[in-house]
């Protein structure tokens, strides 16, 4: 066989090409390779982090303070205010339009003054207790259009009832001091009492008695 010389350097030539080529695709490959290395750790780090779904938590709330004020307990009074009377409605009247709005007549039982005749000395009103309370007390403001300075005096009648069904009275409490300048309270224990009277006696008839906050308190 004969050598052709020119034949062999034109396939050495195309081989060394191929190999420059093949190294060259090598090279870019492994350099794509490491690059991708090096960039997605870095990206990884320097991304935020993905949500995972999880709710968010929110904070307890927050135990009711040591220092809150407690409610204030109801009060458990019977106001005469808030009673029919058993008898002597006809002398009882409304607050005096003077008095409408004034500071220190709540609850107010208005008791008329007598004429001071001598057949109209006291005005009594009567309420039905049936033993279930135990004190009444009220403030005397006593209200007069002709002699501001007239005292009244205020008596706390109260009735026990016997097996016979008769009422055995007492005075529980009494108020002669009281004027419209010096208002005075008034007490009277009625534990037991089936009725109350309250009798009303007037220097001056031209005026009215006011019982302020006047109040029973029950048993129990």
């Amino acid at each position: 066989m004969l050598y052709n010389e020119p034949a062999a350097r034109s396939g050495m030539r195309r081989a060394e090409k191929l190999g420059l080529w093949l190294a060259g695709v090598t090279l870019v490959v492994s350099s794509a390779i490491a690059v991708g290395a090096w960039q997605w750790p870095r990206d990884q780090e320097g991304a935020p982090p993905r949500w995972t779904g999880a709710p968010a938590t929110s904070e307890p709330a927050p135990s009711p303070s040591a220092t809150t004020a407690p409610v204030d307990a109801v009060s458990t009074s019977t106001y005469l205010a808030d009673l029919s009377p058993r008898s002597g409605g006809d002398n009882l009247a409304a607050l005096p339009r003077a008095l409408k709005g004034t500071a220190g007549y709540d609850h107010p039982v208005v008791v008329r003054c007598p004429t001071n005749q001598s057949d109209d000395k006291v005005r009594t009103v009567s309420y039905l207790l049936r033993g279930r309370y135990l004190d009444f007390s009220a403030t005397v403001r006593p209200y007069y259009t002709g002699e501001p300075d007239s005292r009244t005096h205020v008596t706390a009648v109260s009735g026990v009832k016997e097996r016979d069904d008769t009422l055995t009275r007492r005075t529980a409490g009494t108020q002669f001091t009281a004027t419209m300048a010096a208002p005075a309270p008034i007490v009277a224990a009625v534990d037991g009492a089936e009725e109350l009277t309250i009798h009303v006696e007037c220097e001056s008839p031209e005026g009215f008695v006011v019982l302020v906050d006047a109040a029973l308190s029950p048993t129990g």
